[in-house]
Protein backbone atom coordinates (compact mmCIF):
# COMPACT_ATOMS: atom_id res chain seq x y z
CA UNK A 1 0.00 0.00 0.00
CA UNK A 2 2.83 2.39 0.59
CA UNK A 3 3.97 2.39 -2.93
CA UNK A 4 0.34 3.77 -3.56
CA UNK A 5 0.83 6.60 -1.42
CA UNK A 6 2.18 9.01 -4.57
CA UNK A 7 -1.09 7.99 -6.42
CA UNK A 8 -3.24 8.57 -3.74
CA UNK A 9 -1.42 12.32 -3.28
CA UNK A 10 -2.19 12.71 -6.71
CA UNK A 11 -5.93 11.96 -7.02
CA UNK A 12 -6.27 13.74 -4.06
CA UNK A 13 -4.44 17.33 -5.20
CA UNK A 14 -5.97 16.92 -8.25
CA UNK A 15 -9.36 16.82 -7.21
CA UNK A 16 -8.68 19.41 -4.29
CA UNK A 17 -6.81 21.78 -6.17
CA UNK A 18 -9.34 21.55 -9.36
CA UNK A 19 -11.93 22.23 -7.46
CA UNK A 20 -14.48 24.66 -8.57
CA UNK A 21 -12.24 26.73 -10.92
CA UNK A 22 -14.53 26.38 -13.13
CA UNK A 23 -17.70 27.65 -11.05
CA UNK A 24 -16.36 30.72 -10.24
CA UNK A 25 -15.91 34.16 -12.42
CA UNK A 26 -12.40 36.02 -12.99
CA UNK A 27 -12.94 38.74 -10.43
CA UNK A 28 -10.18 39.37 -8.21
CA UNK A 29 -7.59 42.37 -9.59
CA UNK A 30 -5.02 39.93 -9.65
CA UNK A 31 -6.80 37.31 -11.30
CA UNK A 32 -8.06 39.57 -13.82
CA UNK A 33 -5.43 41.46 -15.01
CA UNK A 34 -2.96 38.11 -15.32
CA UNK A 35 -5.96 36.68 -17.53
CA UNK A 36 -6.65 40.31 -19.21
CA UNK A 37 -3.04 40.07 -20.32
CA UNK A 38 -2.19 36.60 -21.17
CA UNK A 39 -5.56 36.84 -23.41
CA UNK A 40 -4.31 39.88 -25.38
CA UNK A 41 -1.07 38.63 -25.73
CA UNK A 42 -2.60 35.28 -27.79
CA UNK A 43 -4.98 37.56 -29.62
CA UNK A 44 -2.26 39.62 -30.52
CA UNK A 45 0.46 36.75 -31.58
CA UNK A 46 2.26 39.09 -29.08
CA UNK A 47 4.85 36.81 -26.74
CA UNK A 48 7.18 38.93 -25.80
CA UNK A 49 5.40 42.28 -24.65
CA UNK A 50 2.61 41.94 -21.95
CA UNK A 51 -0.22 44.55 -22.56
CA UNK A 52 -3.44 44.86 -20.65
CA UNK A 53 -6.69 46.52 -21.89
CA UNK A 54 -3.94 47.95 -24.60
CA UNK A 55 -1.34 49.10 -21.74
CA UNK A 56 2.15 47.73 -21.46
CA UNK A 57 2.27 45.87 -17.57
CA UNK A 58 5.57 45.47 -16.70
CA UNK A 59 4.16 43.55 -13.02
CA UNK A 60 5.79 40.36 -13.89
CA UNK A 61 7.47 38.22 -16.56
CA UNK A 62 5.54 36.05 -18.69
CA UNK A 63 6.06 32.22 -17.47
CA UNK A 64 2.62 32.35 -16.47
CA UNK A 65 1.26 33.97 -19.33
CA UNK A 66 2.67 30.84 -21.60
CA UNK A 67 0.48 28.46 -19.77
CA UNK A 68 -2.99 30.10 -19.57
CA UNK A 69 -1.96 30.96 -23.28
CA UNK A 70 -1.74 27.05 -23.89
CA UNK A 71 -4.46 26.77 -22.05
CA UNK A 72 -7.22 29.16 -23.99
CA UNK A 73 -5.84 27.24 -26.93
CA UNK A 74 -7.14 24.27 -25.62
CA UNK A 75 -10.17 24.98 -23.91
CA UNK A 76 -11.00 27.99 -24.72
CA UNK A 77 -10.62 31.88 -22.89
CA UNK A 78 -12.85 30.82 -19.62
CA UNK A 79 -11.67 31.08 -15.95
CA UNK A 80 -11.13 27.31 -16.05
CA UNK A 81 -8.49 27.60 -18.56
CA UNK A 82 -7.00 30.80 -16.83
CA UNK A 83 -6.53 28.82 -13.49
CA UNK A 84 -5.97 25.17 -14.84
CA UNK A 85 -2.07 25.11 -14.76
CA UNK A 86 -2.04 26.63 -11.47
CA UNK A 87 -3.97 23.68 -10.61
CA UNK A 88 -1.17 21.47 -12.04
CA UNK A 89 1.23 23.18 -10.29
CA UNK A 90 -0.27 22.58 -7.10
CA UNK A 91 -0.16 19.08 -7.77
CA UNK A 92 3.65 18.98 -8.56
CA UNK A 93 4.41 21.05 -5.37
CA UNK A 94 2.80 18.29 -3.56
CA UNK A 95 4.52 15.38 -5.46
CA UNK A 96 7.48 17.14 -5.56
CA UNK A 97 7.36 17.54 -1.39
CA UNK A 98 6.58 13.88 -1.22
CA UNK A 99 9.25 11.96 -3.40
CA UNK A 100 12.06 14.55 -2.10
CA UNK A 101 11.07 14.10 1.82
CA UNK A 102 10.61 10.50 1.23
CA UNK A 103 14.08 9.55 0.83
CA UNK A 104 15.14 11.49 3.92
CA UNK A 105 12.63 11.44 6.28
CA UNK A 106 10.87 7.97 5.44
CA UNK A 107 7.60 7.39 3.71
CA UNK A 108 5.02 8.25 6.30
CA UNK A 109 6.42 11.21 7.07
CA UNK A 110 6.13 12.35 3.45
CA UNK A 111 3.03 11.58 2.62
CA UNK A 112 1.64 13.17 5.84
CA UNK A 113 4.08 16.60 4.83
CA UNK A 114 2.66 16.40 1.26
CA UNK A 115 -1.58 15.58 2.53
CA UNK A 116 -1.40 18.06 5.48
CA UNK A 117 -0.06 20.80 2.40
CA UNK A 118 -2.78 19.63 0.51
CA UNK A 119 -5.61 20.86 3.35
CA UNK A 120 -4.05 24.09 3.93
CA UNK A 121 -6.73 26.20 2.75
CA UNK A 122 -4.20 29.37 2.35
CA UNK A 123 -1.89 27.19 0.10
CA UNK A 124 -5.08 25.60 -1.60
CA UNK A 125 -6.68 29.21 -2.47
CA UNK A 126 -3.33 29.79 -4.16
CA UNK A 127 -3.11 27.22 -6.63
CA UNK A 128 -7.09 28.29 -7.29
CA UNK A 129 -6.22 31.38 -9.11
CA UNK A 130 -4.81 32.78 -12.26
CA UNK A 131 -1.49 34.08 -10.97
CA UNK A 132 2.25 33.78 -11.32
CA UNK A 133 2.70 32.13 -7.38
CA UNK A 134 1.52 28.82 -8.32
CA UNK A 135 4.50 28.70 -10.93
CA UNK A 136 7.10 30.24 -8.68
CA UNK A 137 5.93 28.01 -5.55
CA UNK A 138 6.96 24.57 -7.66
CA UNK A 139 9.98 26.28 -9.07
CA UNK A 140 11.47 27.48 -6.36
CA UNK A 141 10.11 24.05 -3.84
CA UNK A 142 11.67 21.79 -6.73
CA UNK A 143 15.10 24.14 -6.83
CA UNK A 144 15.27 23.98 -2.97
CA UNK A 145 14.89 19.82 -3.22
CA UNK A 146 17.34 20.02 -5.65
CA UNK A 147 20.05 21.83 -3.71
CA UNK A 148 19.44 19.16 -1.25
CA UNK A 149 19.85 16.15 -3.35
CA UNK A 150 22.82 17.61 -4.64
CA UNK A 151 24.47 18.49 -1.34
CA UNK A 152 24.04 15.18 -0.51
CA UNK A 153 24.68 13.07 -3.34
CA UNK A 154 27.24 15.46 -5.68
CA UNK A 155 25.35 14.69 -8.29
CA UNK A 156 25.45 16.46 -11.38
CA UNK A 157 22.00 16.28 -13.01
CA UNK A 158 20.74 17.85 -9.65
CA UNK A 159 23.05 20.92 -9.38
CA UNK A 160 21.09 21.41 -13.56
CA UNK A 161 18.41 21.09 -12.00
CA UNK A 162 18.60 23.11 -9.43
CA UNK A 163 20.03 26.14 -11.33
CA UNK A 164 17.33 25.72 -14.06
CA UNK A 165 14.51 25.56 -11.68
CA UNK A 166 16.04 29.11 -10.38
CA UNK A 167 15.75 29.91 -13.71
CA UNK A 168 11.89 29.47 -14.54
CA UNK A 169 11.44 31.15 -10.90
CA UNK A 170 13.08 33.96 -12.34
CA UNK A 171 10.51 33.93 -15.50
CA UNK A 172 7.49 33.42 -12.76
CA UNK A 173 8.12 36.08 -10.37
CA UNK A 174 11.65 37.86 -11.16
CA UNK A 175 14.96 37.96 -9.22
CA UNK A 176 13.09 36.96 -5.47
CA UNK A 177 13.65 33.50 -6.20
CA UNK A 178 17.24 33.32 -6.30
CA UNK A 179 17.51 35.86 -3.51
CA UNK A 180 15.67 33.69 -1.40
CA UNK A 181 16.91 30.50 -1.94
CA UNK A 182 20.78 32.26 -1.71
CA UNK A 183 19.77 33.31 1.67
CA UNK A 184 18.21 30.23 2.65
CA UNK A 185 21.55 27.92 1.50
CA UNK A 186 23.59 30.73 2.98
CA UNK A 187 21.73 30.17 6.62
CA UNK A 188 21.87 26.14 6.21
CA UNK A 189 25.43 26.36 5.52
CA UNK A 190 27.06 28.68 8.37
CA UNK A 191 24.70 26.35 10.96
CA UNK A 192 26.19 23.38 9.17
CA UNK A 193 29.46 25.07 9.55
CA UNK A 194 30.07 24.12 6.09
CA UNK A 195 30.42 27.74 4.47
CA UNK A 196 34.00 27.06 3.40
CA UNK A 197 35.19 28.33 -0.16
CA UNK A 198 35.77 23.83 -0.74
CA UNK A 199 31.79 23.45 -0.51
CA UNK A 200 31.15 27.17 -3.05
CA UNK A 201 33.22 25.53 -5.55
CA UNK A 202 31.40 22.34 -5.32
CA UNK A 203 27.91 24.24 -5.71
CA UNK A 204 29.64 26.06 -8.15
CA UNK A 205 27.49 29.58 -8.24
CA UNK A 206 29.66 30.87 -10.79
CA UNK A 207 28.22 28.66 -13.52
CA UNK A 208 25.26 28.31 -12.03
CA UNK A 209 23.74 31.67 -11.76
CA UNK A 210 24.66 32.73 -15.25
CA UNK A 211 23.14 29.44 -16.43
CA UNK A 212 19.41 30.27 -14.47
CA UNK A 213 20.19 34.22 -15.90
CA UNK A 214 20.17 32.47 -19.09
CA UNK A 215 16.90 31.08 -18.98
CA UNK A 216 15.41 34.08 -18.45
CA UNK A 217 17.87 36.65 -20.17
CA UNK A 218 16.11 36.08 -23.62
CA UNK A 219 12.96 37.23 -23.12
CA UNK A 220 14.07 39.53 -20.47
CA UNK A 221 16.33 41.34 -23.25
CA UNK A 222 13.63 40.97 -25.60
CA UNK A 223 11.06 43.04 -24.27
CA UNK A 224 13.68 45.73 -23.14
CA UNK A 225 14.36 46.08 -26.26
CA UNK A 226 10.55 46.16 -27.58
CA UNK A 227 9.78 48.61 -25.07
CA UNK A 228 12.78 51.02 -24.90
CA UNK A 229 13.70 49.89 -21.38
CA UNK A 230 10.32 50.78 -20.15
CA UNK A 231 9.57 47.07 -19.00
CA UNK A 232 12.78 46.70 -17.50
CA UNK A 233 12.44 50.20 -15.35
CA UNK A 234 8.68 49.25 -14.25
CA UNK A 235 9.24 45.51 -13.52
CA UNK A 236 12.63 45.95 -11.46
CA UNK A 237 12.67 49.19 -10.00
CA UNK A 238 8.79 49.35 -9.25
CA UNK A 239 7.72 45.87 -8.75
CA UNK A 240 11.20 44.44 -7.06
CA UNK A 241 13.02 47.23 -5.45
CA UNK A 242 10.19 49.98 -4.75
CA UNK A 243 7.93 47.08 -3.55
CA UNK A 244 10.17 45.99 -1.12
CA UNK A 245 11.54 48.78 0.22
CA UNK A 246 8.21 50.45 0.13
CA UNK A 247 4.95 49.88 1.39
CA UNK A 248 2.87 49.74 -2.34
CA UNK A 249 -0.96 50.14 -2.62
CA UNK A 250 -1.68 50.24 0.78
CA UNK A 251 0.22 46.54 1.83
CA UNK A 252 2.16 47.73 4.33
CA UNK A 253 2.52 46.72 8.02
CA UNK A 254 4.16 45.85 10.69
CA UNK A 255 6.75 43.20 10.85
CA UNK A 256 4.09 40.75 12.77
CA UNK A 257 2.05 40.70 9.58
CA UNK A 258 3.63 38.57 8.38
CA UNK A 259 3.65 36.33 11.04
CA UNK A 260 -0.04 35.85 11.18
CA UNK A 261 0.15 35.50 7.11
CA UNK A 262 2.13 32.26 8.33
CA UNK A 263 -0.29 31.12 10.78
CA UNK A 264 -2.90 31.93 8.95
CA UNK A 265 -1.81 29.14 6.16
CA UNK A 266 -0.87 26.67 8.92
CA UNK A 267 -4.64 26.31 9.88
CA UNK A 268 -5.21 24.74 12.21
CA UNK A 269 -2.02 23.30 13.05
CA UNK A 270 0.22 26.24 14.08
CA UNK A 271 0.05 25.55 17.84
CA UNK A 272 2.12 22.77 17.50
CA UNK A 273 5.42 24.51 16.60
CA UNK A 274 4.86 26.25 20.30
CA UNK A 275 6.69 22.53 20.79
CA UNK A 276 10.07 23.85 20.34
CA UNK A 277 12.07 21.56 22.33
CA UNK A 278 10.65 19.00 19.87
CA UNK A 279 11.73 20.80 16.58
CA UNK A 280 15.18 22.02 17.80
CA UNK A 281 15.81 18.14 18.34
CA UNK A 282 14.71 17.25 15.12
CA UNK A 283 16.27 19.83 12.90
CA UNK A 284 19.73 18.32 15.23
CA UNK A 285 19.20 14.90 14.02
CA UNK A 286 18.36 15.46 10.44
CA UNK A 287 19.64 18.20 8.10
CA UNK A 288 16.71 17.41 6.14
CA UNK A 289 14.25 19.25 8.63
CA UNK A 290 17.30 21.59 9.14
CA UNK A 291 17.46 22.81 5.68
CA UNK A 292 13.16 22.56 5.84
CA UNK A 293 13.57 25.25 9.01
CA UNK A 294 16.41 27.53 6.84
CA UNK A 295 13.95 27.80 3.80
CA UNK A 296 10.96 28.40 5.80
CA UNK A 297 12.53 31.08 8.09
CA UNK A 298 14.46 32.80 5.63
CA UNK A 299 11.34 33.09 3.31
CA UNK A 300 9.50 34.58 6.72
CA UNK A 301 12.18 37.26 7.71
CA UNK A 302 12.57 38.19 4.10
CA UNK A 303 9.08 39.49 3.71
CA UNK A 304 8.93 40.34 7.59
CA UNK A 305 11.57 42.94 6.39
CA UNK A 306 9.67 44.12 2.89
CA UNK A 307 8.00 47.36 3.03
CA UNK A 308 5.06 45.97 0.84
CA UNK A 309 3.19 43.21 2.84
CA UNK A 310 0.58 40.41 1.11
CA UNK A 311 -0.84 37.10 2.01
CA UNK A 312 0.72 35.23 -0.78
CA UNK A 313 4.12 36.36 0.13
CA UNK A 314 4.93 33.55 2.41
CA UNK A 315 3.16 30.72 0.56
CA UNK A 316 6.41 29.76 -1.06
CA UNK A 317 7.91 28.72 2.81
CA UNK A 318 4.35 26.31 3.18
CA UNK A 319 5.97 23.21 1.46
CA UNK A 320 8.81 23.55 4.27
CA UNK A 321 6.77 24.21 7.07
CA UNK A 322 4.44 21.44 6.48
CA UNK A 323 7.57 18.67 6.27
CA UNK A 324 8.49 20.32 9.82
CA UNK A 325 5.18 19.85 10.87
CA UNK A 326 5.00 16.13 9.88
CA UNK A 327 7.85 15.59 11.40
CA UNK A 328 6.03 17.09 15.20
CA UNK A 329 2.99 15.33 14.37
CA UNK A 330 4.45 12.07 14.55
CA UNK A 331 6.70 12.68 17.30
CA UNK A 332 4.91 14.87 19.79
CA UNK A 333 4.30 12.75 22.54
CA UNK A 334 1.81 15.02 25.28
CA UNK A 335 -0.89 15.90 22.04
CA UNK A 336 -3.83 16.82 24.64
CA UNK A 337 -3.33 20.64 25.21
CA UNK A 338 -2.81 20.61 21.24
CA UNK A 339 -5.52 18.98 20.20
CA UNK A 340 -7.73 21.14 23.11
CA UNK A 341 -6.31 24.25 21.39
CA UNK A 342 -7.37 23.12 17.61
CA UNK A 343 -10.77 22.03 19.30
CA UNK A 344 -11.18 25.58 20.72
CA UNK A 345 -10.47 27.21 17.80
CA UNK A 346 -12.48 25.11 15.38
CA UNK A 347 -15.59 26.00 17.03
CA UNK A 348 -14.80 29.49 17.06
CA UNK A 349 -14.04 30.03 13.49
CA UNK A 350 -17.29 29.21 12.00
CA UNK A 351 -19.01 31.56 14.18
CA UNK A 352 -16.25 33.91 13.32
CA UNK A 353 -16.76 33.50 9.40
CA UNK A 354 -20.85 33.97 10.38
CA UNK A 355 -20.25 37.41 12.10
CA UNK A 356 -17.85 38.25 9.41
CA UNK A 357 -20.42 37.49 6.78
CA UNK A 358 -22.92 39.03 8.55
CA UNK A 359 -21.23 42.20 8.91
CA UNK A 360 -20.45 42.56 4.86
CA UNK A 361 -22.97 44.94 3.25
CA UNK A 362 -22.99 43.09 0.29
CA UNK A 363 -23.46 39.25 1.41
CA UNK A 364 -24.70 39.62 5.08
CA UNK A 365 -27.86 37.56 3.91
CA UNK A 366 -25.42 34.75 3.12
CA UNK A 367 -24.13 33.99 6.90
CA UNK A 368 -25.99 30.35 6.79
CA UNK A 369 -22.99 29.37 4.58
CA UNK A 370 -20.69 30.07 7.35
CA UNK A 371 -22.37 26.92 9.22
CA UNK A 372 -20.19 24.88 6.81
CA UNK A 373 -17.05 25.75 8.52
CA UNK A 374 -18.70 23.32 11.38
CA UNK A 375 -17.19 20.36 9.26
CA UNK A 376 -14.31 21.24 10.90
CA UNK A 377 -15.42 21.83 14.54
CA UNK A 378 -16.78 18.40 14.23
CA UNK A 379 -13.28 16.56 12.95
CA UNK A 380 -11.60 18.59 15.49
CA UNK A 381 -13.99 16.80 17.90
CA UNK A 382 -13.83 13.62 17.00
CA UNK A 383 -10.24 13.50 16.29
CA UNK A 384 -10.13 14.66 20.02
CA UNK A 385 -11.15 11.01 21.24
CA UNK A 386 -8.55 9.23 18.85
CA UNK A 387 -5.85 11.44 19.68
CA UNK A 388 -3.84 8.60 21.74
CA UNK A 389 -3.52 6.27 17.88
CA UNK A 390 -0.91 7.52 15.52
CA UNK A 391 -2.45 8.08 12.72
CA UNK A 392 -6.14 8.29 13.25
CA UNK A 393 -6.76 11.65 15.02
CA UNK A 394 -4.49 13.48 11.91
CA UNK A 395 -6.65 11.77 9.51
CA UNK A 396 -10.19 12.40 11.06
CA UNK A 397 -8.84 16.33 11.27
CA UNK A 398 -7.13 16.71 8.00
CA UNK A 399 -9.80 15.01 6.49
CA UNK A 400 -12.69 17.50 7.69
CA UNK A 401 -10.40 20.04 6.24
CA UNK A 402 -10.53 18.56 2.79
CA UNK A 403 -13.94 17.92 2.95
CA UNK A 404 -14.13 21.63 3.96
CA UNK A 405 -12.14 22.75 1.00
CA UNK A 406 -14.51 20.82 -1.27
CA UNK A 407 -17.48 22.27 0.43
CA UNK A 408 -15.71 25.81 -0.01
CA UNK A 409 -14.44 25.75 -3.69
CA UNK A 410 -17.85 23.73 -5.22
CA UNK A 411 -20.32 25.15 -2.79
CA UNK A 412 -19.69 28.04 -0.98
CA UNK A 413 -17.87 30.40 -2.97
CA UNK A 414 -19.38 30.17 -6.19
CA UNK A 415 -22.82 31.58 -3.85
CA UNK A 416 -20.62 34.42 -2.76
CA UNK A 417 -19.38 35.28 -6.06
CA UNK A 418 -23.50 35.44 -7.69
CA UNK A 419 -22.90 38.61 -5.26
CA UNK A 420 -20.19 40.47 -6.74
CA UNK A 421 -20.66 43.28 -9.19
CA UNK A 422 -19.57 41.88 -12.69
CA UNK A 423 -21.96 39.06 -12.53
CA UNK A 424 -25.02 41.47 -11.14
CA UNK A 425 -24.67 43.99 -13.93
CA UNK A 426 -23.09 41.82 -17.06
CA UNK A 427 -26.75 41.61 -18.06
CA UNK A 428 -27.08 45.41 -18.85
CA UNK A 429 -24.25 44.98 -21.47
CA UNK A 430 -24.06 44.22 -25.26
CA UNK A 431 -20.32 42.95 -26.02
CA UNK A 432 -20.99 45.16 -29.37
CA UNK A 433 -21.70 48.23 -28.10
CA UNK A 434 -19.74 51.45 -27.27
CA UNK A 435 -18.51 50.85 -23.48
CA UNK A 436 -15.23 52.76 -22.03
CA UNK A 437 -14.54 54.08 -18.56
CA UNK A 438 -13.93 56.97 -16.69
CA UNK A 439 -10.59 57.16 -14.32
CA UNK A 440 -10.96 53.46 -13.19
CA UNK A 441 -12.65 50.51 -14.20
CA UNK A 442 -13.08 46.68 -12.41
CA UNK A 443 -10.39 44.96 -14.48
CA UNK A 444 -13.09 41.27 -14.35
CA UNK A 445 -15.42 43.50 -16.49
CA UNK A 446 -12.39 43.41 -19.14
CA UNK A 447 -11.95 39.71 -19.31
CA UNK A 448 -16.00 38.84 -19.13
CA UNK A 449 -16.61 41.43 -22.16
CA UNK A 450 -13.83 39.64 -23.69
CA UNK A 451 -12.46 43.04 -25.34
CA UNK A 452 -10.71 46.62 -24.60
CA UNK A 453 -12.09 49.11 -22.46
CA UNK A 454 -10.39 52.40 -22.86
CA UNK A 455 -10.29 54.38 -19.58
CA UNK A 456 -10.34 58.19 -19.44
CA UNK A 457 -9.33 60.46 -16.85
CA UNK A 458 -10.78 63.49 -18.32
CA UNK A 459 -14.44 64.62 -18.81
CA UNK A 460 -13.61 65.94 -21.98
CA UNK A 461 -11.98 63.08 -23.57
CA UNK A 462 -14.87 60.99 -22.16
CA UNK A 463 -17.44 63.23 -24.11
CA UNK A 464 -15.58 62.89 -27.39
CA UNK A 465 -15.93 58.93 -26.50
CA UNK A 466 -19.78 60.06 -26.25
CA UNK A 467 -20.06 62.07 -29.22
CA UNK A 468 -18.39 59.46 -31.41
CA UNK A 469 -20.67 57.02 -30.64
CA UNK A 470 -24.27 58.22 -30.91
CA UNK A 471 -26.06 54.81 -30.94
CA UNK A 472 -25.30 54.80 -27.30
CA UNK A 473 -23.26 52.43 -24.85
CA UNK A 474 -21.94 52.14 -21.49
CA UNK A 475 -19.70 54.31 -19.21
CA UNK A 476 -18.13 52.15 -16.19
CA UNK A 477 -17.14 54.36 -13.31
CA UNK A 478 -17.53 54.03 -9.23
CA UNK A 479 -19.72 55.57 -7.00
CA UNK A 480 -18.56 58.97 -6.19
CA UNK A 481 -17.68 60.53 -9.48
CA UNK A 482 -21.07 61.43 -10.16
CA UNK A 483 -20.31 65.19 -9.35
CA UNK A 484 -17.36 65.53 -11.59
CA UNK A 485 -19.07 63.77 -14.46
CA UNK A 486 -22.38 66.08 -14.36
CA UNK A 487 -24.57 63.05 -15.59
CA UNK A 488 -27.31 65.22 -16.97
CA UNK A 489 -25.25 67.76 -18.70
CA UNK A 490 -23.46 64.97 -21.00
CA UNK A 491 -26.49 62.56 -21.01
CA UNK A 492 -25.35 60.04 -18.81
CA UNK A 493 -28.19 58.35 -16.67
CA UNK A 494 -27.54 55.40 -13.82
CA UNK A 495 -27.86 51.92 -14.86
CA UNK A 496 -26.68 49.83 -12.09
CA UNK A 497 -24.87 50.43 -8.72
CA UNK A 498 -23.37 47.38 -6.78
CA UNK A 499 -20.85 47.17 -4.08
CA UNK A 500 -17.49 45.12 -4.35
CA UNK A 501 -17.29 41.88 -2.63
CA UNK A 502 -14.82 42.56 0.07
CA UNK A 503 -13.85 46.01 -1.04
CA UNK A 504 -15.01 49.58 -0.16
CA UNK A 505 -15.32 51.03 -3.51
CA UNK A 506 -18.78 51.08 -5.42
CA UNK A 507 -18.99 49.70 -9.09
CA UNK A 508 -21.23 52.62 -10.90
CA UNK A 509 -22.49 51.55 -14.75
CA UNK A 510 -23.82 54.50 -16.55
CA UNK A 511 -25.58 54.33 -20.03
CA UNK A 512 -25.70 57.28 -22.58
Amino acid sequence: MKYANHYILLIISAVVFTAGISSTDIYFLDEAKNAVCAREMMENSEYVVPTYNGILRTDKPPLHYYFMILAYKIFGVTPFAARFFSAIMGVLTVLCVYFFSKKHLGNIKAFYASLLLIASLHFNIQMHWSVPDPYFIFFITLAGCSFYEFYKTNKKIWWWILYLSLGCSFLSKGPVGMVLMSLSVFVFLLIKKEFTWKVIKSINPFVGIPLALAVAFPWFYAVHKATDGKFTEGFFLKHNIDRFSNEMEGHGGVFLLTIAFVVLGLIPWFFFFGNYKLVKKMIKENSFYLFSFCVSASIVFFFMISGTKLPNYTVPAYPWLFVLLSGILLNVEKKKPYVIAIVVLSVVLPIGVIIGIKQDKVIHDLYVLGFSFFIVSIGAIVAFFYRDTQYRWINILNGSWLIMALVFFYIVFPIVDKQNPVQKTISFFDKNEAIAGYKIVNSAFIFKLEKEIPVYRSLEELQNFIEKHPEGGKIITRAGKENELQLESIGLKEVAREKDLFENPTTLILGF
